[in-house]
């Protein structure tokens, strides 16, 4: 006989038939409570954990605190030791994988004795219902049956989305011990001063009591939390946060403990010898030029220094560079219109139109003509502005763009010819950085703070100077003798191995900067005070370029440098060591320089030999061409110079310059110079506003009084004349 559906359940047993309504239901119940989404938890799925700073040799330096000051790592259960999780499940929930999110059992007993104790002295909380009670907390301290329904339902939605090994993760890695610490990881390590692998039994079955009530249980904090290369990791963190991004809970970073602990204390025993000075701050960083990684940071000597600032990073701190900053320009000029053998003039002068600049050698002497190779290596700094002068801020700007120079962007209205000499604000991050570029090729990279390659985000290159000017550069900073004219023969700089140096004091002293590279490292120092004051006594950039020296010896040993490559389309050729030009028979001093290979082949006539030294009077002298006239005629120079054979120009002041006239000084106590130089003549005439002011021969200079008003003045030499426009107000 055939049996329809209604016969065949009323042949099931009534309490069978409510048994498998009740497993359907559930079933049904734990489908749609898997799907159901929960803002609140995936807030907490996807929280902030304290994240582990560790070096690129796994030494741990920093354990990042949460919102006020809470510690909370966490630790996949694969990676918690046994023990610890079967004390936990002993300890809170016996029957943790047998329930789903309610131990019904434990619910009936708990409330047999709370009834007979006539309080509640069990609770029956499961290890779900203790997590759930994490994610959405208690609004009060009030339990009532409402409270403990709602966190059951709470904790049956858990075991619907999760499974047991990720409820107990969770757990494990979120439950409070009280002191700001949650989880067993930071547990450990605070109460024990251990990691968590680490713990005998006794403090296993310590650690799982503390949560019940943490003021009985909990041991004394015996453990100080390492805060090793504080800059550095601050400035990781806050690359995350512009970035949006969270921290991984194990991040394995680049940067060498031992050396970052190294520079502090060659930092700090510097700033402890010339403290007298007001050089109270210093910072340092290194770059692997191969892979862009940041391998020391200091941000100071010490970070606990708070009476100097210690907590400020010296590595992003704005500060005028000074003469640091030429190599760039010098490589930029070199490709655009100058060459190795180019002769700059390191003259008295003046530059600019309207507003005039007027730049000074350190020293005020000046050696007249002077080859582009001893103006950089000797860091002279009138050939630097004559440099920018001609190739135009603009242009070398946008060069400084491509270097990643982002600090300059919103000085840009005020820049000016001072930018030659460093004049403007950079940090030590971006003049680093753009050292590099010179062993590299001219190649810039992007520098990274991950030790791990395959996680780090994809490095960019840029080709900023072309492999030429970059190996003409190598070849220019590490030549010992052109920078013999600026720095003597100094030890710092007489490196074993091939090695590029480049120092710098900005224009008040507040700043003493030093960078160094081999073909392997970049090294970046910088001292001075947070504060702005000037460095008093000491000015020598010699004093971070020790402590570059000591780093580079170190890296070399490690990782020796190979030679700096040599630039493809230049032969070294010997040229005149004060013209530049092809050595003539007269010529009594020869070098060698890199010129362009097709020029080194050329045939050697006429002009291109040098036409500086001449035979008079049976004897070799030398014959200046006139930009040079007023430097060779200045006291204790014997040599002789020409008065004509160029076009007349006038020196100073530049056309459309503007003077102030002092009302509180006397007209005698105010006037000006003008200068001239070239023209068909030795004799030459100077008439201002149309009317003749002075005859003066061979040296073309006058001395003016300044008057208020617009004014032209007209310089006369034979044939040729030349006028300009001032304005005095």
């Amino acid at each position: 006989m055939k049996l329809n559906s209604k016969q065949i359940l009323g042949r099931i047993p009534k309490w069978l038939r409510i048994f498998l309504a009740a497993v359907l239901l559930f079933l049904v119940l734990h489908l749609i409570l898997k799907i159901a989404p929960s803002a609140k938890l995936k807030s907490f799925v996807e929280q902030q954990y304290s994240s582990r700073f560790y070096d690129s040799h796994g030494t741990l330096l920093y354990i990042m605190p949460l919102d006020n000051g809470l510690r909370k790592e966490y630790q996949a259960l694969e990676k918690i030791p046994a023990a610890v999780v079967q004390q936990f499940i002993k300890a809170e929930d016996k029957n943790f994988y047998y329930h789903p999110g309610i131990d019904l059992l434990s619910v009936i007993r708990a409330a047999k004795q709370n009834k007979k104790a006539g309080k509640i002295v069990s609770g029956a909380s499961t290890i779900t219902m203790q997590l759930a009670r994490i994610i959405w907390p208690r609004s009060s301290n009030n339990i009532n049956l409402k409270t403990k329904v709602g966190e059951m339902f709470k904790a049956f939605y858990l075991e619907a989305k999760f499974s047991k090994k990720e409820i107990l993760e969770l757990y494990l890695n979120n439950v409070p011990f009280g002191y700001q610490i949650d989880g067993v990881t930071s547990a450990a390590r605070s109460f024990f001063g251990t990691e968590l692998n680490l713990l005998t039994k006794d403090q296993i079955q310590t650690l799982s009591l503390i949560p019940r009530r943490p003021s009985n249980y909990a041991p004394e904090k015996n453990f100080v939390y390492p805060n090793k290369c504080p800059h550095f990791i601050k400035y990781v963190i806050s690359t995350f946060e512009k970035e949006g991004k969270h921290i991984p809970q194990d991040l394995y970073l680049s940067i060498d403990n031992q050396f970052n602990e190294k520079i502090e204390g060659l930092l700090q025993k510097k700033l402890d010898e010339y403290k007298h000075a007001r050089i109270h701050n210093g910072a340092a960083i290194i770059i692997d030029n191969k892979s862009g990684k940041i391998l020391a940071w200091v941000g100071n000597a010490s970070f606990e220094d708070l009476q100097h600032g210690g907590q400020i990073d010296g590595v992003l701190v704005k500060n005028q560079p000074g003469s640091s900053m030429k190599p760039f320009l010098y490589a930029h000029a070199l490709e655009h219109g100058f060459e190795p053998n180019s002769i700059l003039p390191d003259i008295p002068q003046d530059f600019g139109g309207e507003q005039i600049y007027v730049p000074f050698n350190f020293n005020n002497h000046y050696n007249g003509p002077v080859r582009f190779r001893v103006a950089l290596a000797s860091s002279l700094n009138v050939p630097a502005v004559y440099l920018l002068y001609h190739v135009g801020v603009d242009s070398y700007l946008d060069t400084l763009s491509k270097l990643q120079f982002d600090s300059l962007k919103d000085q840009r209205q005020s820049i000016g010819l001072s930018l030659a000499l460093g004049g403007n604000e950079v940090t030590l991050y971006e003049m680093t950085r753009a050292f590099s570029v010179f062993p590299r090729d001219g190649n810039l990279i992007d520098l990274t703070f991950y030790d791990d390659e395959e996680k780090r985000p994809l490095i960019s290159k840029n080709q900023v100077y072309q492999h030429d000017t970059a190996r003409i550069l190598c070849d220019i900073l590490s030549d010992k003798n052109a920078r013999s004219m600026g720095f003597g023969h100094s030890q710092i700089f007489d490196t074993p191995y091939p090695a590029i140096f480049k120092t710098g004091t900005s224009n008040q002293f507040q700043n003493i900067i030093a960078l160094g590279a081999t073909s392997e490292f970049t090294v970046g120092v910088w001292m001075g005070n947070f504060e702005g004051q000037t460095v008093i006594h000491e000015t020598g950039s010699s004093i971070p370029a020790s402590i570059v020296r000591i780093m580079l010896d170190d890296l070399n040993e490690i990782r020796p440098g190979s030679p700096f490559a040599q630039p493809l389309s230049y032969s070294k050729v010997q040229i005149c060591s004060l013209s530049g030009k092809k050595p003539g028979k007269f010529c009594p001093t020869k070098t060698w320089e890199y010129v362009k290979s097709k020029d080194a082949s050329h045939a050697s006539t006429g002009t291109d030999f040098c036409d500086w030294h001449i035979v008079k009077e049976n004897r070799v002298q030398i014959e200046y061409p006139s930009q040079y006239q007023h430097w060779a005629s200045s006291e204790n120079f014997s040599g002789s110079f020409r008065t004509g054979g160029s076009s007349l120009e006038i020196l100073y002041p530049k056309d459309k310059a503007t003077y102030f006239y002092d009302s509180s000084l006397s007209p005698q106590q105010q006037s000006f110079s003008v200068k001239a130089y070239g023209g068909d003549s030795t004799f030459a005439d100077l008439y201002i506003d149309g009317v003749f002011f002075d005859r003066r021969q061979n040296l073309f200079e006058w001395y003016i009084p300044l008057t208020i008003g617009k004014h032209q003045l007209t310089v006369v030499c034979g044939k040729e004349e030349k006028s300009i426009f001032i304005n005095v107000k």
